[in-house]
């Protein structure tokens, strides 16, 4: 109940992300360019954390399952959720534009998480002494409180027993994978906000009606790890290291009506270059962040094993930003 409290306060985050965004709690003037900055470096630092965040999921205690040619055949389903963190100054920078405080329970996670879940699936070998695995999470359903919330995450991996293990020796094994994660939150603002784009001059501005503001993201990423394991009777504990070089975006649009004060929108859009702004028009604004590069993370935690079910804890820390993750899962396997 605890960890599903948390879930909920990880989405009520997202939420007030978007909503504080794009809410400011004054009718003043927002200076388009410090909004422009820190909506840039809150992208920039989402984009370098996800492929970390794409690494949840398929992260078993057991080294390896053992062959499917065995008896009985070794396969084993089931789900995980949990969170990795990013730079949560990214985000305080953001919302100072608009005095608005991240909530206080947020210094408890070290950083701002980004939740993420998966259903998955794994077998073992045909004939040399490998296992597959499948993860997919995908969220299926529109909520009532806002108008956009997508989450797509896809991934597999083939890990091979360089040793596999006996009543004594550990399990040890090497893999190769390859996530895809995509998401997306948007939400519209019953409100038009005025961005100034002349800092001499508190006239020049351009407003937006009831904008409707979304950030998205993807990851693709290439991933690589080792892993040890050791099961002790009802428990099995274990620890791996992996490296992930990724490919990723991320950016954020405002779909709006935009009408400039001067009444010359095309005045504005040379002003506004000044901002990296290149796409204005009638219609809103965006921009978009690639990254791409190697991450390296640590990860480990133990199952408890009942019979043929399987309950999981697992943590993850990445080296390259000193973030972190945690994960919970149940599966059944045999």
């Amino acid at each position: 109940m605890k960890n599903a409290k948390i879930t909920v306060k990880i989405v009520l985050i997202w939420l007030i992300l978007v909503t504080g965004i794009i809410t400011p709690a004054f009718s003043q003037q927002i200076p388009l360019g410090d909004v422009k900055g820190s909506m840039d470096e809150f992208a920039g630092s989402l984009a370098k954390s996800l492929p970390f965040n794409s690494s949840m999921g398929l992260n078993w205690a057991d080294a390896y399952i053992g062959q499917f040619l065995g008896i009985p055949p070794h396969f084993g389903v089931g789900f995980s959720f949990g969170y990795t963190t990013m730079d949560s100054g990214r985000f305080t920078d953001l919302l100072k534009n608009f005095t608005i405080s991240l909530p206080d329970f947020l210094s408890d996670f070290g950083g701002f998480p980004v939740p993420g879940y998966a259903a998955e699936a794994r077998i073992g070998g045909f004939f040399l002494p490998f296992d597959a695995g499948f993860k997919f999470g995908y969220m299926p359903l529109k909520p009532n409180y806002i108008d956009k919330l997508d989450y797509l995450l896809v991934g597999g991996d083939v890990r091979y027993a360089l040793i596999k293990g006996n009543v004594i020796i550990p399990k040890i094994s090497i893999g190769v994978g390859f996530n895809y994660m995509s998401g997306g939150i948007g939400q519209s603002i019953g409100q038009s906000i005025k961005y100034g784009y002349n800092p001499n001059d508190e006239n020049d501005f351009i407003e937006v009606s009831k904008p409707k503001v979304s950030i998205d993201w993807a990851t693709s990423s290439l991933d690589f790890k080792a892993q040890i394991s050791k099961s002790l009777l009802i428990i099995t504990p274990y620890l791996g290291i992996g490296a992930s070089n990724g490919w990723s975006k991320a950016g954020y649009g405002v779909e709006t009506t935009v009408t400039d004060s001067g009444g010359d929108l095309e005045a504005a859009k040379d002003a506004l270059k000044q901002f990296g702004i290149y796409d204005l028009d009638q219609t809103g604004f965006s921009s978009e962040v690639k990254e791409s590069g190697w991450s390296f993370r640590v990860f480990g935690g133990l199952s408890f094993n009942i019979t043929i079910l399987r309950l999981e804890l697992t943590g993850l820390y990445n080296f390259v930003d000193g973030n972190y993750g945690l994960t919970m899962g149940a599966r059944i396997q045999i």
